[in-house]
């Protein structure tokens, strides 16, 4: 079960990265990024251009998926200052959206050997872990993950996971359930504490898992998701029929949840890993298929695929061993 990098750093995770190294724009909460492309505008007719307020908008592009204007006023920001490193670092951002790891692994060094010490250098490393994993050099991802998170800077969640789906890639369970029992210490992310359970179970911890999950199931107001992990560590433990008790009622209640005509990804997900290991494979790949149309990123269906494979991979020996 191990994650395909190349995929699962997903963009909320970047726009993360990306906000905790420089000022976000100063607009009013309420204003759509449309909105503040052209409140800039007006502005910089009024004022003139400067670095600043190129990469403002150019981070309102990006979040509107306009690439082109984005690089535009990314260009025209270096080429005003040539040391301004948000601009950069979000130059590397749309370069690997626009599959240009190549060039996006050139900006981010360039960031690199602008910043000022190890403590500044830090998110613009998990930046570059991304561009790294995206190239297919998971060693070299890795190795900046760790300098990030070794370097005293403000830790954010999204640093543990993308440190934990580079070890899964690589194979190295212990560490991965290590780094994020120690990133939920810290931070005190339930997200964190969530996957580090999931990575136990993944390992076959399935003990320690359980003694996890029982309290969460005890507190928690919608159950599904814990079901569901208490199911699969039940069956990973040998305990089918209670394994399959859980699966079913979690399939009950997130029936119950999804919105008819706008379902939730993660939802979709959730329930169709259910559906795996309860043995419907027809379920499972309905819910796949629609989480993958609305755009539900790898990290979150890759244990529904790999639950999938595991499937089918024992109905083909099923069949092979009949006469």
């Amino acid at each position: 079960m191990i994650y395909d990098l190349r995929l699962t750093i997903h963009a909320p995770m970047a726009a993360v990265i990306a906000g905790i190294v420089f000022v976000s724009s100063p607009a009013p909460a309420h204003d759509s990024p449309k909105h503040v492309v052209e409140s800039l505008g007006v502005e910089m007719a009024r004022t003139g251009t400067n670095p600043t307020l190129l990469w403002r908008r150019a981070t309102e592009y990006r979040a509107l998926g306009r690439f082109a204007p984005a690089v535009a006023d990314l260009e025209r920001a270096l080429a005003l200052d040539p040391k301004f490193i948000p601009a950069w670092s979000d130059l590397a951002r749309v370069q690997l959206s626009r599959n240009r790891a190549s060039d996006a692994l050139l900006s981010i060094n360039r960031a690199l050997d602008l910043a000022g010490d190890e403590a500044g250098r830090a998110p613009l490393r998990m930046v570059r872990a991304e561009i790294e994993a995206a190239l297919g050099r998971p060693d070299a991802a890795l190795a900046d993950c760790e300098r990030a998170l070794g370097a005293g800077a403000t830790h954010e969640a999204d640093w543990f996971l993308t440190r934990c789906q580079l070890q899964l890639r690589l194979g190295r369970y212990a560490e991965a359930a290590a780094g994020l029992k120690a990133g939920f210490e810290q931070t005190g992310s339930a997200v964190l504490e969530a996957e580090w359970i999931d990575v136990l179970i993944d390992a076959g911890n399935c003990r320690e898992a359980l003694s996890l999950i029982e309290p969460r199931l005890t507190e928690a107001r919608c159950q599904s998701s814990w079901l569901v992990r208490r199911g699969r560590a039940r069956l990973a433990a040998g305990d089918t029929v209670r394994a399959r008790g859980d699966l079913n009622a979690a399939v009950t209640e997130i029936d119950g949840r999804l919105h008819p005509t706008q379902p939730d990804a993660a939802l979709l997900a959730e329930r169709g890993l259910a559906s795996a290991l309860l043995g419907d494979e027809a379920a499972a790949r309905r819910d796949l298929a629609t989480a993958r149309r609305l755009e539900a990123d790898e990290a979150t269906l890759f244990r529904l695929e790999t639950a999938l494979r595991r499937l089918t991979g024992k109905e083909k020996s099923r069949a092979e061993a009949r006469p």
